[in-house]
């Protein structure tokens, strides 16, 4: 990963976004700048195998499909096995 040094381009960027966002007011400024920040965070995550599986694991969406397998393939066999003995 290549890091900044002095970079001119950079800086005339920097001031114009500092300029535009002196532009509005304090509350949605924070707004925007933490919005960039959870998406610097999470470009850096990205590439995170560890923070990818943590991000998962908080996920209730997850657990809920992981509890449902672990149900449904116990009830699914039994059902299977009932009704075999019922036909037969």
């Amino acid at each position: 990963m290549n890091t900044i040094k002095n970079s001119e381009e950079i800086k005339i960027l920097y001031d114009e976004l500092w300029n535009k966002l002196q532009e509005h007011d304090e509350i949605y400024v924070k707004k925007v700048l933490k919005n960039c920040l959870v998406k610097l965070d999470k470009a850096q995550s990205k590439d995170s195998i560890p923070d990818m599986l943590k991000s998962l694991f908080k996920k209730p969406m997850f657990w809920i499909g992981l509890i449902s397998v672990i149900v449904m393939v116990p009830i699914i066999f039994t059902l299977f096995i009932w009704i075999s003995l019922l036909i037969e």
